[in-house]
């Protein structure tokens, strides 16, 4: 028997994927409305397998990573949104999680089932920092991650309505803090909701260029050899990939800021672009649809605006 749940607010369409999946045999299908009912659920008999929704009363979906890090549970997590229509592409294909947009035919949600239900646990990948970064930029949420290491390392990271805030570890503040434990590999990461004030900002980049110039530099030290202080190695395919996934994400979000006539975020957005391949010919043709339109002189403006 395999235990699947499924968090979704509407009662109704949670009623009609609860009889759905619950007729595929040998399944026993939980439901719960909020995160705060899920947790109860888990801590009484951990899932093998859930399905969320990231929209919640109260506490955004993705805090349940987080939670289920903190139980030394690595269940996997298929969430289900309309928001990651544009960004779906772009998650960690080894990362612990899958994304959906709704609407999900519901013989789809029952192949997946059957088939996570089938996978061995060990082949589970965890989720690293980046991934959660990427996840709470994408959904827009507001949220701070909590990262420690060995020995008695740690590091806060804010995220703000798809931006990357503010980062601090025991060294100092901003970006070098972020950078110094982005990339490592031996992190216990937690996702909750922010509660209180935001505080100041201290990282101001798109957050695709501050992953993508972060995995460069890691990158980097890779290939100069281990520092002097002990730390992780990070990883050193990371670069190309994070590039192709920030390039990829600009794109979308200048063809969707063109369709909605939002000409300024548009040309931002195709600008950052080019900067990544200055030789991509769409980029190009886009930038010159916008000059056309007027929209081609003076800098671009800046995201924080």
């Amino acid at each position: 028997m395999g235990i699947v749940l499924l968090l979704e607010d509407e009662p109704v369409l949670r009623a009609s994927l609860a009889r759905g999946l619950g007729k595929l045999p040998h399944v026993e299908v939980q439901e719960a409305g909020t995160l705060d009912e899920a947790l109860v659920l888990i801590d009484a008999s951990p899932p093998d397998f859930i399905i969320s929704d990231i929209d919640l009363p109260r506490r955004s979906g993705l805090e349940l990573v987080g939670e289920l890090k903190q139980r030394h549970l690595d269940t996997p997590v298929l969430f289900v949104s309309a928001y990651l229509k544009a960004y779906r592409p772009q998650v960690p294909p080894n990362a612990n999680v899958e994304i959906l947009e709704k609407p999900v035919p519901l013989e789809e949600l029952r192949a997946r089932v059957l088939a996570k239900l089938k996978e061995p646990k060990r082949a589970r990948a965890p989720f690293a920092v980046t991934d959660y970064v990427q996840l709470a930029c994408m959904g827009h949420h507001v949220v701070e991650i909590l990262v420690s290491w060995p020995p008695r390392g740690e590091g806060r990271l804010v995220i703000a309505d798809g931006n990357i805030w503010s980062a601090r570890d025991d060294q100092g503040t901003g970006l070098e803090a972020f950078r110094r434990f982005a990339f490592r590999t031996d992190t216990t990461v937690e996702v909750r909701g922010l509660e209180g004030e935001l505080g100041p900002r201290d990282i101001s980049q798109p957050w695709e260029m501050v992953l993508l110039e972060s995995a460069r530099l890691a990158d980097e030290a890779v290939r100069k050899g281990p520092e002097p202080a002990p730390d992780s190695p990070p990883d050193s395919t990371a670069a190309p990939e994070l590039a192709t996934r920030a390039f990829d994400a600009l794109w979308e979000e200048g063809v969707d800021a063109f369709l909605k006539k939002d000409f300024p975020r548009a040309r931002r957005a195709f600008l950052e672009a080019r900067a990544l391949r200055p030789d991509d010919a769409r980029v190009a043709a886009n930038l010159k649809r916008l000059a056309d339109l007027g929209h081609g002189d003076g800098e671009p403006p800046s995201r924080g605006s």
